[in-house]
């Protein structure tokens, strides 16, 4: 229920915004929204004040889609009249949309924020994004469905004399149920009306008021939602220093505000000295502490994590203590708890499950590792080995791919990527190329993908399908025409499904759709599987292929691709 009424008190019906020019502007934003709501008979109210420079910058575009980059600059946070930090509404974030229907496909941010602060960012843009306004001939009235997080509704928009637009929300005529308990009536628009005013680069001005209600059906539960929004150009210059001026046109390239920034935790409480810490985990069963109260003591106590490496090799506790200690130390993601799990990974004196799981720590590192962590990891992949060894050097590699991509567009990133691709330019080993190139594939940088994309002409067809994983793992127009030529003329069917599966990551026109399906049909069955994958990702965006691919149903005999095309038509 919080999170339906967060979405009501963060829905901020702002105007389009053309994402085909170079424009970038920004201008001055304020709205108020009071929320009333009676539980059981019980009223309450909330305030929220929400002010601020709304900037906005077109990103990266091609043929199929476009990003749009929106930031919040020096936003104030009031609620019930009380100033709260406000630094997460200041993140940038940057919406993708299809350029043929205006729809959008997803969503990037430059910070780990949570999915809850996720939605307050997402819930301003649902309400900026009219896209097909600037299309749309409103020489008559226009109406329209439209939809929010209450659920399904018409709008109208109308063309003024002063060719201003007003846009006036009519009713709703379905709900959006919150998946839980509560069961929702269709909301009620006692009042909605803004005017907008655009032009060739997008909003230049707004004004309006909306009023909606809503409640359970059995009546138990009600609330009202009153917000009021002024939008209008400030003539100002932006700031070059403003972040999210400073960010690449591929939003993927981001470098990423870790968990740690934006939401910082209060000084750490360590105990007297690393003796103590370890006498207080010995006393302690972990197996049976929350990972909250795991976290915390490692948290106040990372300057002693150190001392932990001893106690691992020790033996002393038992493995299933040691499973989720491993997993907080990772999460602490200090440059201590690194350190720590470098240690165990590269000691040959401590057992091997252990040290695998040392590494599967390393994964959820979100700061960057210090650069000779990263090359001490590089230099014991790089030593011949065989057996456990091997298969912990292969394991390293892969961990480091996803470090990577935690922290992708930083220079910890391409620090990583390039270290990786003089790795694999270094060694004549097919094994241990297949083992880099999916580590660079996991990286997801894509700087790195013409060196991937020389391994589509190898003669060793292991190397051919793990660059096409790879290069799959990586969308973007070149890496899809690398994946698409290669696919014209390759002959092994295991390398013709990592094509197929790459292309599916990416964002295909008709034509490239339409190859998709010549090879749903009359192909083996790993083929046929594959294209099925491939055109559910594109049916995600494009719900009309659903038809068609339920098309494929009755004449497929194979019950794992059939599997394949029900979940690609009904989902689940």
């Amino acid at each position: 229920m919080k999170k339906r009424i967060l979405s009501l008190l963060c829905m901020l019906p702002l105007g389009s915004i053309h994402a085909q020019t170079q424009c970038t502007y920004w201008g001055d934003f304020n709205t108020q929204a009071k929320t009333q709501m009676i539980t059981l008979n019980q009223p309450s109210e909330n305030k929220l004040s929400i002010a601020g420079q709304l900037l906005y910058r077109p990103l990266k575009q091609d043929e199929t889609s476009y990003w749009l980059g929106l930031q919040l600059v020096s936003p104030q946070v009031e609620v019930d009249q009380q100033t709260i930090n406000a630094a997460l509404y200041g993140v940038p974030f940057a919406v993708k949309v299809n350029a043929k229907t205006k729809l959008v496909s997803d969503y990037h941010f430059a910070g780990k924020l949570k999915p809850a602060d996720q939605q307050k960012l997402i819930a301003i843009y649902h309400s900026l994004h009219s896209e097909h306004l600037h299309q749309a001939d409103l020489s008559e009235p226009m109406v329209r469905k439209e939809s929010d997080d209450l659920g399904q509704y018409t709008v109208s928009y109308a063309l003024n004399h002063d060719k201003s637009i007003t846009r006036s929300k009519v009713n709703y005529f379905t709900t959006k149920q919150s998946g839980n308990m509560f069961d929702f009536a269709l909301p009620d628009v006692i009042d909605d009306e803004f005017v907008l005013k655009l032009d060739h680069c997008g909003l230049r001005a707004l004004q309006g008021e909306n009023h909606t209600s809503v409640q359970t059906k059995k009546g138990d539960i009600k609330v009202a939602v009153e917000q009021k929004v002024q939008f209008k150009v400030n003539p100002a210059p932006i700031p070059s220093s403003t972040l999210l001026l400073t960010l690449d046109d591929n939003p993927l390239k981001w470098p990423m505000l870790s968990e740690h920034v934006l939401y910082p935790r209060p000084p750490a409480n360590p105990l007297k000295d690393a003796n103590a810490f370890i006498a207080a985990l010995k006393g302690l069963d972990i197996s049976n502490l929350t990972n909250e109260q795991l976290g915390q003591l490692l948290y106040d106590n990372q300057i002693y994590l150190a001392s932990l490496k001893q106690l691992i090799k020790s033996q002393e506790l038992a493995d299933k203590m040691l499973s989720k200690l491993f997993l907080m130390v990772g999460k602490n993601d200090s440059s201590y708890a690194h350190q720590l799990l470098v240690d165990v990974y590269l000691d040959p004196d401590i057992a091997g499950k252990q040290r695998f799981r040392s590494l599967m720590g390393l994964k959820y590192a979100e700061q960057p590792l210090a650069p000779e962590l990263v090359d001490q990891i590089l230099d014991s992949a790089q030593q011949q080995s065989e057996g456990e060894q091997k298969r912990l050097s292969n394991s390293a590699l892969m961990v480091l791919g996803v470090i990577a991509k935690n922290q992708s567009g930083s220079e910890f990133s391409s620090y990583v990527g390039e270290r990786l691709a003089q790795q694999l330019k270094q060694t004549s080993d097919a094994r241990r190329q297949v083992s880099i190139l999916a580590a660079l594939g996991n990286s997801g940088d894509s700087a790195q993908q013409d060196k991937i994309a020389d391994y589509l002409n190898s003669s060793d067809t292991r190397l051919r399908t793990q660059a096409a994983e790879s290069l799959g793992k990586m969308p973007n127009q070149e890496s899809l025409n690398y994946i698409t030529d290669q696919l014209g003329i390759e002959q092994d069917k295991n390398t013709q499904a990592a094509l197929l599966r790459a292309m599916g990551n990416n964002e295909l026109d008709s034509k490239q759709i339409d190859g998709l399906f010549s090879y749903s049909q009359s192909q083996p069955q790993q083929v046929r599987l594959a294209a099925i994958e491939a055109l559910a990702q594109q049916a995600k965006t494009e719900p009309k292929l659903k038809a068609r691919l339920k098309m494929l149903v009755k004449s497929e005999k194979d019950q794992q691709v059939q599997r394949a095309l029900m979940k690609a038509v009904y989902g689940g």
